[in-house]
């Protein structure tokens, strides 16, 4: 009797031990849990703020470059026009009319500008429209063919999300037309009903994608993969030399 006593005390203080060590480890994971869901929370505000930072520096860049060799150019032109007239000369009516049409032609194109300029364009634009901007830009110096496909009904899409897209677009073209030597692009959109599918596809010279994954050249496919997974996304990078470069992209849109 005493034997089965000190048997039974003996399995309830071991299962009483088990139980405040489980209940232990529980506490420890959760915590865990929640540390690693705030680092990603945090990781994932740095890349939004990162991207923002990004498109608007690139936008500025955009803009003097407008402002200098478009504005700038037609206005110069305006100004030599104008300067040609001489007082008590017959007025030439044509080229007054050129100058007047160059100065309007500027501050249309000037007041296109300031919209860009605005503080809310970064997030006002959708992916869509994002994106065909871009490609008209990088399409205007003729160095590679871009073309973009849609399948499906667009869905709605949060800001942030599609602020880290449309950089990891951006990403894949500057890749293409610094290190791709391609000619072709695609930009494949592909709504289905939970997510969205984005393949950029060029016809380059490929590279071998896991080492550039492990080198730190390869920081800009790090980017690429990272944005995506802190989005709530997953992202592929498909190359090989010789044959071109797929990247894919699959972001839920909510």
């Amino acid at each position: 009797m005493t034997t089965t006593f000190l048997a039974m005390i003996i399995v309830l203080l071991f299962f009483g031990v088990f139980f405040l060590l489980m209940l232990k480890y529980y506490n420890i994971r959760r915590q865990q849990a929640a540390r690693e869901k705030q680092e990603l929370e945090t990781r994932y505000e740095q890349q939004l703020m990162q991207a923002r930072l990004e498109i608007q520096e690139q936008t500025l860049t955009y803009l003097a470059e407008e402002i200098h060799d478009h504005v700038g150019q037609i206005l110069s032109l305006a100004r030599i026009q104008l300067s040609s007239f001489r007082e008590g000369e017959a007025v030439d009516f044509p080229l007054l009319h050129d100058a007047r049409d160059n100065v309007a032609r500027s501050l249309h194109d000037l007041r296109s500008l300031t919209k860009t300029m605005h503080s809310g364009h970064v997030r006002s634009f959708d992916i869509r429209k994002a994106v065909d901007e871009e490609v008209q830009r990088i399409t205007r110096s003729g160095i590679v063919a871009i073309s973009i496909t849609s399948e499906g009904d667009e869905h709605s899409i949060g800001d942030d999300k599609q602020l880290i897209l449309f950089r990891i677009i951006q990403e894949c073209l500057n890749n293409c037309l610094k290190h791709a030597r391609a000619t072709n692009v695609n930009i494949g959109f592909v709504w289905s009903p939970a997510q969205l599918h984005i393949r950029v596809r060029d016809d380059g010279q490929g590279f071998d994608a896991d080492r550039a994954l492990r080198l730190k050249g390869g920081l800009g496919l790090q980017n690429i993969l990272n944005r995506a997974r802190l989005s709530g996304g997953t992202s592929f990078i498909h190359s090989t030399p010789g044959e071109g470069t797929t990247v894919t992209v699959q972001i839920p849109y909510e």
